[in-house]
């Protein structure tokens, strides 16, 4: 008898866990936001500085509600800083296959387009590493001045609040 509900005890645990890593919520990578300065004094200091800020708030962000951010590989991140700020943006194949190895189910690829000196446009795709298509496309308009922290920040957590949406979405439909 003891056997026995030693043996219900464990069959109770497994599925236990089976269940929830069937339910556990998908991963992701975040490619930063690269900076597409297309002004006539591109890539000033202070618009990078901007730039990192919102990714990396972004990035905090999505972590901060529960989203499951995989770190880039430095392969990936050396292969990035070789090409133009929208080379994986716009070759979603060649981004998957950078990343399809670290075990992510989406990539965020995301751009901050630069064509004015008056606004940034930060531009984000989501991408299912597994069949291999743009699952969403989703911009915002940065108008401040570099010196505007606060709306920097604001357009990361209203951009990071999107993604954990559709992710949500996505998961529910698995």
């Amino acid at each position: 008898m003891h056997q026995l509900l030693q043996s219900l005890k464990a069959l109770l645990l497994l599925g236990v866990l089976i269940s929830s890593a069937a339910n556990a919520n998908p991963s992701i990578i975040v490619l930063a936001f690269e900076l597409n300065d297309m002004t006539d004094l591109p890539n000033a200091p202070e618009e990078l500085q901007r730039i990192a800020l919102l990714s990396t708030t972004f990035k905090e962000s999505l972590k901060n509600q529960g989203v499951n951010v995989i770190p880039v590989d430095t392969k990936v991140q050396a292969e990035i800083e070789k090409h133009s700020p929208t080379y994986l943006y716009d070759n979603v194949g060649t981004a998957i296959e950078l990343n399809k190895e670290m075990g992510a189910d989406y990539l965020v690829i995301g751009v901050a387009l630069k064509p004015t000196y008056l606004f940034v446009y930060p531009r984000l795709i989501i991408v299912d590493i597994n069949t291999q298509t743009v699952v969403m496309s989703n911009s915002a308009q940065l108008e401040s001045s570099w010196t505007d922290e606060r709306t920097t920040i604001r357009t990361a957590e209203k951009l990071a609040q999107v993604v954990k949406q559709r992710l949500d979405a996505l998961h529910a439909k698995n």
